[in-house]
């Protein structure tokens, strides 16, 4: 006879509580029963969400309320356009601290809502560009009387250091695999070079076009109308694109009577209920967020804001030999990092999709050692306002003799060998040093090309057209990613390509990183570690997009 978690054994706890399941399926029909005759759905949307799994000390200590992880969001609204009783949703949405990306990907839920025949009404009281996509998605949008919509629309002003470095005795070398591989140039020059700044213009405009299209539903007439600053009530709804000017209390009438909070759960549970259910299959959500680094190797907990190489790679491992795990999806937003960290977790992963499926949303931005990352997995769906690309190498290396001999300070090179000036920040390099940073940079290229051209199934010969470090926005034309969408449709690709019906969604979040809460705290347990980040950190402050949701 078999025992553990066999079937035979599963078979007969479920028939020893089956009294227990019919009775549960008998309270939901009552309980539907006497909300037969409500229709009103209301939600306050979370103010941000949550990304990281906070121990109680942490939770008591911020004294904030519980918050809902963005699936639990994604779900709840998934759920809800699924029900046959629910006719009007009824949306509050305060000052939001969303990314872009999760404005789009909510919109999106919202317009199949709305496709499915259930009216829409939203009701603000201020926000800015994100609160109005969500506006877009709705039959009916409301603001206060004193409302206002600050707008910042994408754009970037990076700081240029390299004259003022130059001023101060620092020189700065950079070696980079191509044009647009630009980071460096923040501190070698004093503004973009040509290749550079046409290639950051065109991502701007397209984000800035793909944004004003969703705000204006195509309609070029209102695209001024988001050039102002600031949005008044009165302005919005002279142009049409709110329906009235109320109070929030007039929006939530009490007298409308709404469902409660659990009934768009109810309702699936009694849909989907059956006397002797299945086992589900698991789908793992993998949050990777953050730089690329190797981290400390002996944590092996994962952080909030950090792709950590030794606290990943078990992870995976252990992913790999979990039997309860059906297929993996990787939730990547990173800005790149380490090539040597980044090439050891695409190992890893890898190593993974030889056991089970594995697929990547790209969120936020997914460039350079993000990238590298994302091309191991076997399909891609993307936001379509993800920063994605810069694929390519790059190395910066300082001089500052100068600068130690304007304060009267002197080094001496004592056993120094062929290459040891790499790790002096005193002289200039050598020809021989020089050149081999070139071989280097290229050998690095070279590996990453291969890794995407394996993964993507690209031609290498056509590497150069979409690598050298171009930075753009997803498309799947140049095979850069497979689908565009949110991470709902990245699991209904999955759940086709498995033929599952029904899954259970399983989030791994990484820890509270308390410390970067607290920059003594950060600035205490410093090590040279943390060097390895500077490539993303870089990135982030020289091609950040200035796009925020201004309160």
């Amino acid at each position: 006879m078999e025992t553990g978690g066999s079937p035979l054994f599963r078979f007969f706890f479920l028939f020893l509580f089956l009294p227990v399941r019919i009775l549960y399926y008998l309270w939901i029909c009552i309980r539907l029963f006497f909300l037969r005759k409500k229709s009103i759905y209301e939600l306050e949307l979370p103010v941000q969400f949550e990304t990281s799994d906070k121990p109680f000390f942490v939770r008591k200590f911020q004294g904030k309320e519980p918050t809902n992880t963005r699936l639990e969001i994604l779900d709840l609204l998934k759920t809800i356009s699924e029900s046959k009783r629910i006719k009007k949703l009824k949306i509050f949405a305060p000052p939001l601290e969303w990314t872009l990306s999760e404005f789009f990907e909510i919109r999106e839920v919202l317009e199949s809502i709305k496709n499915k025949g259930i009216l829409i009404q939203i009701f603000a009281t201020e926000g800015g560009v994100g609160t109005l996509l969500l506006f877009s998605a709705a039959n009916e949008c409301f603001v206060g009387k004193e409302s206002e919509f600050h707008i910042v629309l994408p754009s970037a002003e990076p700081i240029f250091f390299g004259n003022f470095l130059k001023f101060w005795g620092v020189e700065v070398q950079a070696f980079a695999s191509g044009p647009y591989k630009s980071f460096a140039e923040t501190f070698t020059r004093g503004d973009f070079t040509k290749e550079a700044r046409k290639n950051l213009s065109a991502l701007i405009e397209n984000l800035q076009d793909k944004i004003l299209t969703a705000l204006t539903k195509g309609n070029d007439n209102l695209k001024t109308l988001y050039y102002h600053p600031i949005l008044t009530a009165d302005m919005l709804k002279s142009n049409g694109v709110v329906t009235d000017i109320i109070s929030k209390d007039k929006f939530f009438d009490k007298e409308s009577n709404p469902l409660p909070v659990n009934f768009p759960y109810l309702e699936r549970a009694k849909r989907e209920f059956k006397l002797f259910p299945k086992r589900r299959e698991q789908i793992l959500i993998l949050s990777l967020d953050g730089g690329i680094s190797g981290g400390d190797y002996q944590n092996k907990s994962r952080e909030s804001g950090r792709i950590d190489a030794h606290s990943l790679i078990p992870t995976l491992t252990s992913i790999t030999s979990d039997p309860k795990i059906k297929a993996v999806i990787l939730e990547i937003s990173s800005p790149g990092g380490s090539a040597f960290y980044s090439e050891q977790i695409h190992q890893s992963i890898v190593s993974l999709k030889e056991k089970k499926p594995v697929h990547a949303y790209f969120k936020d931005t997914v460039a350079s050692g993000g990238y590298y990352l994302g091309s191991a997995v076997d399909h891609i769906t993307a936001s379509p306002v993800c920063i994605t690309g810069s694929i390519g190498a790059v190395m910066v290396r300082a001089n500052v003799q100068k600068l130690y001999k304007k304060f009267k300070l002197n080094k001496e090179a004592v056993g120094f060998y062929p290459f040891r000036d790499l790790h002096s920040e005193f002289s200039p390099l050598r020809k021989e040093s020089v050149q081999y940073l070139q071989k280097e940079i290229k050998r690095i290229e070279s590996v990453f090309y291969n890794r995407v051209s394996e993964g993507r199934k690209i031609p290498i010969e056509e590497m150069p057209k979409i690598g050298m470090g171009r930075v753009y926005l997803p498309t799947t034309e140049n095979r850069i990613v497979d689908k565009l969408g949110g991470l709902l449709d990245a699991i209904e690709v999955l759940k086709k390509e498995l033929n599952l019906t029904s899954v259970k969604l399983v989030e791994e979040l990484p820890s509270y990183n308390f410390k970067n809460k607290i920059p003594i705290l950060g600035s205490l347990g410093l090590e040279l570690r943390e060097l390895e980040s500077i490539n993303q950190i870089v990135f982030k402050n020289h091609f950040k997009i200035q796009w925020r949701n201004t309160r």
